[in-house]
């Protein structure tokens, strides 16, 4: 099963993702239960050379206010080496205090059972067949 190791100690849970589009680039993201969706920044919607539609946004709350950003389909996603095709995305600049590129929500860890121990800093990841 593929495993991250990450600092028990932390606030957040920091993984390594690929992103696939006219190029393939790598992210730091928060592993984020609580994101409905995948949340990367403007650049790097930019280098995959995503479609956004301008009439396809989605409103998000910040703490301040209600912003609306597009929704994107990224051709592919894997995290730990496992592989997600057409994961919807939110083209979104998190502040730069936050340390990282974007958020790794639900629309890509849906597709997997997964196990996280905060005692030790482990989190596992196992593809759910159907």
């Amino acid at each position: 099963m593929p495993t991250l190791h990450f600092d028990p100690k932390s606030n957040i849970v920091i993984v390594e993702v690929k992103l696939w589009g006219s190029l393939v680039t790598t992210s730091r993201m928060v592993f984020d239960t609580g994101a409905s969706l995948v949340v990367i920044p403007w650049k790097v919607a930019v280098a995959l050379d995503v479609k956004v539609n301008s009439k396809q946004t989605i409103e998000t709350t910040t703490a301040s206010t209600v912003e609306s950003a597009p929704l994107v389909t990224i051709s592919k996603v894997s995290v730990l080496g496992e592989r997600i095709t057409n994961v919807e995305a939110l083209v979104k600049d998190l502040p730069p205090m936050a340390g990282v590129d974007g958020l790794l929500g639900l629309s890509f860890i849906r597709y997997f059972n997964v196990k996280i121990d905060f005692k030790i800093g482990r989190l596992t990841l196992e593809r759910i067949r159907d």
